[in-house]
Order: C-alpha cells, then sequence, then structure tokens
C-alpha cells in the first residue's frame, strides 16, 4: 500500500498520481513530506521508506508569492512537492521523466494559458523547465501545438456545437485497448437493435439542439469501429442525421474507419454520400507480426489497400494512427512503421505512447530500463521527422499511467487540422454524445457538466428510456445555468 503524509501544503491527488508512476499499489511504501514557505523561499523534504531503505530529497525553491493569484502559486506548491517526491524516488526507480512534474492530460495548455497571461515565449520556456522540470524538446513540443490550438479555437463558432456517435462494435479486441468496444463475435447479435435505438436517440437530440438555439458545427462518429456497420447501418444512420440536423454550416464530418479489414468501396462511397470529409485508417503498425500479437485481424498490406480505396473514393482528409511502444517492437521497428506511413502522404498522422506495463515493472534491468528508452526514441524520431515532412504538431493529450507521462500528439499538414479534435481536447465548445460510451460535455463559461451515454451496446438498447431522459438532462443543466 502507498502511504502518503504531507504537512504544510496537501496535494493528495498529484501525490497520488506521481506515486503510481513509481510504485505498484500493494507495494510497502511510505511517503512523508514537510512543505514550509518563508520569506521568497520553499523547503519541500521529502523522506521515502522502502523495503527496508530510506530515501531523501531537501528541496529549496526561490518563489515570491507576494502578488500572485491563489491558482498559481497552487500550480508552484503543488509541483515542488511533486518535484521533492520524484527527484527521492528517481534513487529508487529510474524512469522517463522528459514531461517533469507537469501534471495532467494536457501539457499544452499550460503554454496556451501561459500566452494567454501575455507572457513571452523565454518566460514561458523558464516556467516550463525550472519550475516542472519539463525537457527543451517537450517544452517545444508544447509551446508549437499550444500556437496551433489558438489558432483553431479562435476560429471556433459562436453558438456552435459538435456532435459525437460512438459505434461500440469492433471485429476483434485489441490487447491494449481501454476504450469503449464490444467484440463482433460476441456481440454482433446486438447491431440491429442498437442501429434502431441510435436512430431514436439522433431524433430526439436533433429536437434538443433546436431548443438549445446552436447549429452543429463538427460531426465525429468514432468507437469501437464504426466500419464494422454495413452498408445499409451506415446509410440509415447517416440518413437520419441528414433529415434531422441542419448540416449546411458543418466545418467537419469524420468517420473512423479505424480498421483496414472493415473497409469496403460500398461503405466509402456511402459515407462521401452524405457529405463525410474526413476519415481515419488505422494501421498502429506496418508489422505483420507486432498485428497478430496485439490482436489486429489485417495485415500491413491490407492497409495499403484500404488507403489506396479511400484515395480512389475521394476524401479531402486521411489520418492514420501509430502507437509507439507496442510489445515486441523495437525503435527501429517503429521508425520503419511511421516511414511507411509518411511514404503514403495522408494529411494527418497521429502517433500514441503505450506502455503496458507501469512505470514501477521497470525495475533496474538493463533490458527493461532500454525499453523505456525506446520510448523516448521513437517519439523524438516522430517529432524530428514530421517536422522534416512538413506536418504540424496541432493538439496532444497524455493517458493515464504511460511511462514518464508520454504523449500522444495529432500532427496534420497546414490547413488539414481537424478543429474536433481541438474542442474535445481543449473543453471549449459543448459536444453532444450520441450512441454508445459516449461523453456530452455541457461548456457553461469554465464550468463542464458531463452526461454519459451506458457503454455496453446490450446495456445501451435495455436502458434506452434513461438514454432519452438523459438528453432531456442537457437542456436541464443549460437552464439552471441561465
Amino acid at each position: 500500500m502507498i502511504n502518503i503524509i504531507q504537512n504544510g501544503y496537501s496535494c493528495p491527488y498529484e501525490m497520488r498520481l506521481f506515486a503510481g508512476l513509481f510504485f505498484k499499489d500493494h507495494e510497502d511504501v511510505y511517503i512523508m513530506q514537510n512543505f514550509i514557505y518563508s520569506h521568497g523561499e520553499i523547503n519541500a523534504y521529502t523522506h521515502i521508506v522502502f523495503e527496508g531503505s530510506s530515501y531523501f530529497e531537501d528541496l529549496y525553491f526561490k518563489y515570491n508569492a507576494e502578488g500572485k493569484t491563489e491558482r498559481e502559486k497552487k500550480k508552484v506548491f503543488i509541483a515542488t512537492c511533486t518535484r521533492s517526491f520524484s527527484h527521492a524516488a528517481l534513487k529508487i526507480r529510474k524512469i522517463n521523466f522528459s514531461w517533469g512534474v507537469m501534471c495532467g492530460i494536457r501539457p499544452a495548455k499550460n503554454a496556451r494559458e501561459l500566452m494567454d497571461e501575455g507572457r513571452s515565449e523565454n518566460e514561458i520556456k523558464s516556467i516550463f523547465k525550472n519550475v516542472y522540470e519539463v525537457s527543451d524538446e517537450k517544452t517545444e513540443l508544447a509551446l508549437t501545438v499550444a500556437k496551433n490550438e489558438r489558432k483553431i479555437l479562435e476560429k471556433t463558432g459562436q453558438n456552435s456545437i459538435s456532435l459525437y456517435i460512438g459505434i461500440p462494435f469492433c471485429p476483434t479486441r485489441c490487447v491494449y485497448c481501454s476504450f469503449v468496444s464490444a467484440d463482433m463475435r460476441v456481440s454482433g447479435k446486438y447491431m440491429p437493435q442498437f442501429v434502431d435505438k441510435l436512430e431514436q436517440e439522433i431524433i430526439k437530440t436533433a429536437e434538443i439542439v433546436n431548443k438549445m438555439g446552436v447549429y452543429t458545427e463538427n460531426i465525429y462518429i468514432g468507437g469501437g469501429t464504426p466500419t464494422t456497420l454495413s452498408e445499409e447501418y451506415f446509410e440509415r444512420i447517416l440518413k437520419a442525421l441528414r433529415s434531422n440536423f441542419d448540416i449546411e454550416k458543418l466545418s467537419e464530418f469524420t468517420v473512423e474507419a479505424g480498421r483496414p479489414d472493415t473497409v469496403t468501396v460500398g461503405k466509402l462511397e456511402v459515407l462521401k454520400k452524405y457529405g463525410v470529409k474526413r476519415i481515419s485508417i488505422n494501421p498502429q503498425s506496418m508489422n505483420d507480426d507486432t498485428l497478430k500479437r496485439i490482436g489486429r485481424s489485417h495485415s500491413a498490406d491490407m492497409v495499403y489497400e484500404a488507403y489506396e480505396k479511400a484515395k480512389n473514393v475521394g476524401f479531402d482528409v486521411i489520418n492514420m494512427d501509430l502507437i509507439a511502444g507496442l510489445p515486441g517492437e523495437s525503435a527501429d521497428m517503429f521508425k520503419s512503421s511511421l516511414d511507411k506511413v509518411i511514404r503514403l502522404n495522408p494529411e494527418n498522422i497521429t502517433v500514441h505512447s503505450l506502455c503496458l506495463k507501469r512505470a514501477a515493472e521497470f525495475k533496474m534491468t538493463d533490458n527493461e530500463l532500454a525499453e523505456s528508452e525506446n520510448m523516448n526514441k521513437m517519439l523524438s524520431y516522430t517529432q524530428r521527422r514530421m517536422n522534416e515532412e512538413g506536418y504540424i504538431p496541432y493538439y496532444m493529450y497524455r493517458q493515464k499511467n504511460s511511462s514518464g507521462n508520454l504523449e500522444n500528439v495529432g500532427y496534420a499538414k497546414t490547413g488539414t487540422e481537424s478543429a474536433y479534435n481541438v474542442n474535445i481536447m481543449e473543453e471549449k465548445q459543448t459536444i453532444i454524445a450520441m450512441g454508445g460510451g459516449g461523453s456530452s460535455k455541457i461548456v457553461m463559461g469554465d464550468r463542464i457538466e458531463r452526461i454519459f451515454n451506458f457503454k455496453d451496446p446490450l446495456e445501451y438498447i435495455r436502458r434506452f428510456n434513461d438514454i432519452l431522459k438523459k438528453k432531456d438532462e442537457i437542456l436541464e443543466v443549460i437552464s439552471n445555468e441561465g
């Protein structure tokens, strides 16, 4: 069990987050910390007891809190506490720490907020380095993403919303998957009823949107794997959207066609017919052995075939996803996959980082440390190659419990960035979700209310009346705010 005691200043969420990077829940760890702020200096003293040994860090940090907001002081105090702990913990286990002690899933947001405060680029770099101990490479990435996000957010329409539709079915379940999906071999029998209910939810949602007095700017159909749907089911869903929503003002209409083995010319033509402009074809790796190992039922050749079909049908933007750190993949294998995807010349490339093991399992053996180092090599190579090929990083997020809090980055050719991706990350626009596992986010200034749909297809069907009631909750939330 991880035991944490803090005196003088307490930040239990952040301390537990960083403790989880170094230790497993079943390990007996005692973390004691004293925090003092006096005369323009912070002292955070950490004592860790683990496996019969003690580890210490006595961290001093110059900081003048006079005139600073409570929010800014809180950030600095938390960063100092987590730095002191991490310096002590690094004496026990060596893990990658290129993002330093920057918390949260959206590191670029920190840079953008500092820009909005009027800080210069040099000031932001100094804060990233001296307060959070972020590496120069990651600081540069965060700044670049923040600048590109800012341009996109400035274009977000006033009084606009986005729609998300979740299709929670996949041909098979990948070993690393943490998203909402059900294996078609087990749950495929529920698809007809699911589509029936989804059509009804679309009608109900359109009524709510009309009462809200807003317009739909972006539509995103994700999953799962939406292209597990047949042509007939796709046509029914897309027809329901067109019949019930005013799509004349749409900026983006995106469908994830993520699994190449589910992509057919017929399905692509249906998508094109109903105005879909952007699709994703996601190889994850271009190595056949890796694809088998992770549970994908397609080959690298099928990626090429699916991409050619999509190009021939004529989509404006094609995104392709890769994952760095898949089991059994070396840095060279990942680099080869990335180079093959680059040669296809898609408009967007998204690179996710993955670490199946928690950082605490990277005990100090040469093999496991090399595995962690491989992740850094993969992501550094990605950053360099994307820049060389003219792709700009425009959105970024991190997943909880990945080694060193490494990042996932969306790269795009200039002018092909997805506003929906930025809005879902930065939570600046209301997004109303339908289908399986969707999460509606009602944005009201600095406050966000979330309303969740059921994840499992069978539960979605059985409790559909509750789904409809959840749509009425949207209006209740907005009226209460007013």
